[in-house]
């Protein structure tokens, strides 16, 4: 474990917060040849796509301080030290970065399921990208275990849950990249994904030192079982559609 990399003068750099700028930037990078097939200038994706990652930070701040209310209550400026403490919900990312897209989409009167296709196979590398941030800063800590693959964390030997996100992930991101080149309608690439990570992310909490809450589940995994779900159902329902050919990325 290596919460802080190394620091600038008085400011921490954490490893999560570096290498989710890093997932950042990749992300960036891919959504921004994506949108060329909708039409989109790649100057202007990148403005949206800025617009989103602010919006999913604030959103997912919020998330982290509402779960952890006591802790913020008592030290109120520790809301701002996000660099500190590294503290995101996932989910209210998502949900933050999706209203910002929605509204653009609405705005330049995009199809929004297209739309929120692009950022699909992003999403997946760029949580692969995160991880390594988060198993270098100690965050989804495993349940002591004696596999020969365990990693020493907090004085014992730990199972790398960020590595199995890690690998789950870059399992989805193949996955996707394989159905980007088929036939399919508006709407499969961004359910398959949320599908998919809901699935993998409720299977590893399983390996996750957190306290079953919501009967024999931990809250994770309430709540990605809903997003699992909503993600299911949204899948069927794209695939009622007339199928149709998928915007393909610029080769050049």
């Amino acid at each position: 474990m290596r919460p802080i990399l190394f620091q600038i003068g008085p400011l921490p750099i954490s490893s999560f917060g570096l290498f989710l700028l890093l997932a950042f930037a990749v992300g960036i990078v891919q959504v921004r040849r994506r949108a060329a097939a909708l039409g989109i200038n790649p100057d202007e994706m990148l403005d949206i796509t800025l617009y989103t990652i602010i919006g999913g930070i604030v959103m997912g701040r919020l998330g982290y301080v509402v779960t952890n209310l006591g802790t913020f209550t008592a030290e109120p400026l520790r809301i701002l030290t996000i660099w500190q403490d590294s503290g995101l919900v996932f989910y209210g990312a998502l949900v933050g970065g999706a209203l910002v897209i929605a509204q653009y989409a609405r705005a330049r009167q995009i199809p929004l399921l297209r739309f929120l296709d692009i950022f699909a196979p992003a999403l997946a590398f760029g949580y692969a990208v995160a991880m390594i941030g988060a198993l270098l800063h100690g965050l989804y800590l495993g349940r002591p275990t004696t596999v020969p693959w365990a990693v020493q964390m907090s004085f014992e030997q730990r199972h790398p849950t960020a590595v199995y996100l890690l690998f789950a992930s870059l399992g989805t991101y193949i996955v996707l990249w394989a159905q980007e080149r088929r036939t399919a309608t508006a709407g499969t690439l961004i359910f398959l994904w949320l599908l998919l990570h809901s699935v993998s992310r409720f299977v590893v909490e399983f390996f996750v030192d957190s306290p079953a809450i919501v009967g024999p589940l931990t809250v994770a995994q309430a709540v990605t079982l809903l997003f699992a779900v909503g993600a299911a159902a949204g899948l069927v329902n794209a695939n009622r559609a007339q199928p149709e050919a998928m915007p393909q990325p610029p080769t050049h």
